[in-house]
């Protein structure tokens, strides 16, 4: 993924391996094209007799959410993804006139999940590394597909594929031809999002999500090198991982703290976008020199300013009733799945 660059392809895979107890959560990415792997580590669940699954479908101006259980979950499911959007939005200052892809959220039952939304290449996977898989971002040119499995009910496939839906608008929309810095730094924010019913959001202060370093060299990111990073930089032996971790750090620097580094950190970006090199535009943007602004940023007491709380919104989104599917319509729902994961491209 190069600066400026649209991503074109994402998966986000949410997997759960054979045998262990505890939940812990790691992300694996490869850069150019990327596909980022969630792992979640936990107890498999026996798998059930298939059975048709009751579905409900709720559809707002852009969003469509057909979702296994109740109306209820259902209707949270859209509340989540709607908060989500506007908490997105304010944090990488995109107005109203930014438009988003439509896009349709699954929740699926376990045994529908197995039907629909594993290719073969998914299932060899399966066997080889006893896993088993429970999300997917598929993105579209007209049409976003997430794809998420019910499992008791844990966040984790539906927080998986928030922050690959983020990074997929800021690397693919308005904000695309903004540093790469910027772009990760700001979805990756929302890394672990934790959305309450009320609308209200806590963000996490580390991000349970985390990309795999590979066979890259370790590479130290103080701030001058990651304001000059790439994606062809770490396509050609850069640390995603310590670049994704800093990007964050500094995006929680600049946008959590106070209202003044929010418009500093803001300007910069843009003035990288024009091309401003980045002492020259650490100098326009925040009225210091680079070395300044470095000592500032990794001394870390500006954490203690940091608000990972955001507040519900005065208005939150008026959502219509889900109603309930039939089986032939929801078989037929459930068969779009399947047909978005048979045109993904092959993961080698």
């Amino acid at each position: 993924m190069g600066q400026g660059r649209a991503v074109t392809s994402h998966t986000v895979t949410l997997l759960r391996a054979v045998g262990a107890d505890k939940v812990s959560s790691r992300a694996l990415t490869w850069v150019g094209p990327r596909v980022v792997l969630a792992m979640v580590l936990a107890s498999l669940v026996a798998p059930r007799a298939h059975a048709d699954t009751i579905y409900w479908r709720l559809s707002t101006d852009r969003i469509t959410v057909v979702s296994n259980g109740s109306a209820k979950r259902c209707g949270r499911i859209a509340a989540q993804f709607l908060s989500f959007e506007l908490v997105l939005r304010e944090l990488a200052g995109l107005d109203e006139d930014s438009q988003l892809t439509p896009v349709t959220i699954y929740s699926l039952s376990e045994d529908d999940a197995r039907r629909v939304f594993l290719s073969e290449a998914d299932k060899r996977q399966e066997d080889a590394r006893r896993m088993r898989i429970y999300s997917k971002y598929l993105p579209g040119r007209d049409l976003n597909v997430v794809a998420i499995v019910d499992v008791n009910g844990i966040d984790e496939p539906l927080q998986s594929v928030l922050l690959l839906y983020a990074e997929s608008i800021l690397t693919s929309g308005a904000t695309r031809a903004y540093p790469l810095w910027y772009q990760i730094g700001v979805s990756n924010i929302t890394n672990g999002i934790l959305i309450r019913d009320d609308g209200s959001v806590l963000l996490s202060r580390d991000g349970p999500f985390e990309p795999d370093a590979g066979k890259n060299a370790r590479v130290k990111y103080d701030l001058a090198t990651l304001l000059a990073t790439a994606g062809r930089d770490l396509s050609n032996g850069g640390d995603w991982r310590s670049f994704s971790r800093r990007a964050r750090e500094l995006a929680q620097y600049g946008l959590l703290t106070t209202a003044e580094r929010r418009a500093h950190y803001r300007e910069l970006a843009a003035l990288m976008r024009q091309g401003t090199p980045a002492d020259q535009a650490v100098d326009q943007a925040f009225g210091v020199p680079l070395a300044q602004l470095s000592r500032e940023f990794e001394d870390g007491r500006w954490r203690r300013e940091a608000q990972f709380k955001i507040p519900a919104p005065r208005a939150g989104p008026v959502l219509s009733t889900p109603e309930l599917l039939d089986s032939t319509k929801a078989r037929d729902l459930l068969q779009l799945v399947a047909d978005r994961v048979a045109q993904q491209p092959l993961r080698q």
